[in-house]
Order: structure tokens, then sequence, then C-alpha cells
């Protein structure tokens, strides 16, 4: 009997004991969860740090840095621009053939240097995949140098009649003419870099203007005028500079998800300086097409 109570006190020990162990296991598997979340009885200073651990983990994320340029397509693009030109100085040659009454003809040749304007339009096409840096181009222009407040006649040379009344009679005729033919200039260009998010672009152009006159004039001591005719000539090799802003330069998206070609407008200004010490200041815009992707 006193066995058999043995055992149950034994028994009851075990099973109790048992229970214990469960009730702190449980404990022990629950605590890490609760205390890991920012419950209701936290304090202030304990909110505070778990922001400030989230706000530095979302600051040491890195932030998505913007090209300042788009990459610029390998299609070819056509472009028409029309502008106006001042030439500061240039220098022309000059060809003037003089007829006196009986003493046959007198020729005078010479160059000379005078200010002047242009007006200008022309297109220009950019050249398509690897080639695509490369821009060539053509303008049609009016306009030219002021020659006729300027000799045709070297100064040092004493003509038998009046250069006064030669320059008279030059001026009252071309004083509301031009005298220059058309001119038309082609030019080539390169892609060299970017300046403020615009095309640089460098390279040779070749101006080739013609221009003629004719009258006739009161030669010293009366009797038959004589008669003169001319030719003028500018032909120069020049550098050019000129800094390209392309506006709406975006590609439109259609529904479908296919790239529309670009289009928009171009603003243009530069400057060129050429053989015999011409300058030129240019400014131009026009609208440009992308013809191939």
């Amino acid at each position: 009997m006193q066995q058999y109570s043995g055992m149950a006190v034994k028994y009851s020990t075990r099973k109790r004991n048992g229970r214990v162990l469960v009730v702190v296991c449980t404990s022990l598997m629950a605590a890490p969860a609760m205390d890991s979340l920012p419950g209701p009885d936290m304090d202030e200073d304990e909110r505070a740090f778990v922001s400030a651990g989230s706000e530095a983990q979302d600051e040491e994320r890195p932030s998505q840095v913007k090209p300042p340029r788009e990459a610029r397509s390998r299609g070819s693009e056509l472009s028409f621009l029309v502008g106006l030109g001042g030439l500061p100085t240039g220098s022309y040659e000059y060809d003037t053939r003089v007829t006196l009454p009986g003493a046959g003809k007198l020729q005078y040749s010479g160059r000379q240097r005078a200010p002047g304007f242009a007006v200008f339009g022309g297109g220009a096409f950019t050249l398509p995949r690897r080639f695509r840096r490369i821009t060539v181009a053509a303008t049609i222009n009016l306009g030219g140098l002021a020659w006729a407040s300027r000799p045709v006649i070297p100064s040092s040379v004493s003509p038998p009649f009046s250069k006064e009344s030669l320059y008279s009679d030059i001026q009252g005729r071309y004083s509301s003419r031009l005298g220059w033919g058309t001119a038309l200039s082609t030019f080539v260009e390169h892609d060299i870099g970017f300046f403020h998010e615009k095309r640089v672009r460098a390279g040779y152009q070749f101006w080739n203007q013609s221009g003629s006159y004719a009258g006739s004039f009161s030669a010293a001591g009366g009797g038959d005028p004589a008669n003169y005719n001319g030719r003028l000539s500018l032909r120069t090799h020049l550098l050019r500079v000129s800094v390209n802003e392309y506006l709406d330069l975006q590609d439109d998206t259609e529904r479908s998800g296919r790239a529309k070609r670009r289009s928009g407008m171009i603003q243009q200004w530069g400057f060129t300086l050429g053989s015999h010490q011409t300058i030129m200041l240019f400014v131009a815009t026009g609208p440009f097409w992308q013809i191939a992707r």
C-alpha cells in the first residue's frame, strides 16, 4: 500500500513538472515575436528610434538619376532653315572696264573690303547610322557687301578721266540696288559636343557670289559720255561653327506603343571665319523631321 502511494506521488509530480515545462517553452517561443513589434505600450523614444531606422534604410537606397541627354536617334534628319547673316567685314575682287570716246578701253582690277548682310534659306540633311554626326547643307543667299560706296579703281592709279564723276554715277545708280547676284553656299558640319544641352557643330563652308555693274558718266572735258562696266567676285573658304537647339525633340508614342518619327524646330546661331579675313555672324530657325529610323 505504501509502495502504491509512493508511485502515485511520483506520477503527480512528473505530470505537474511537464505542464510547467510546456508553459515555459510556449512563453519563450512567443517572446521574440512580441518584442519585435512596436506595440501600444512602447514609449515615444522607442517609437522615434524605430522611425529613424526606417528613414535611414530609405536614404541608403540609391535614387534613379535621369541622364542629362537622351541617346540620339540613329536615323537621318531633314531640316529647312531661314536666317539672317551679318558680315562685319569681307573682301571681294573687282574688275572695272572704262570705254572713253575715241580712246579705247581701260581696265582696272583690285581687291576691296566692305561690310554687308545676307538673307538666306536652305536645307540640311543629317546622315544616318554610323555617319549620323555629319550634316551636309546648302543655302541660297540674297545680299552682299556694300561695294557701291567703295572705290572701283586702285587709289594708286591716275586715270585719264574724273574718278569723282565715275563714283558719283555708281553711287547714284546702285544706292538702291545691290549689284550682287544670288549666292549658292554649301557646307558640311560635324557634331563636336554640347553646350548647355545644345549641339555644337564645326565644319567647312564655301561661299561663291558674283555681281556686275554698268553705266555711263561724264568724262573730263565734256563731250560724249564714257561707259563703264565691271565684275564683282566674292569667293571665300570659311570655318563654320554653329550652335543648334532642338525644340520638342521627344518621341511621341502611339496607342499601339510604336514610336513616331521625331519632329520639331531648330534654333541655330554661330559664326564663320574665312580667307581674306572674312567674318560672318548668323542666326536661323526652321523645322526638322526625322525621315528614317
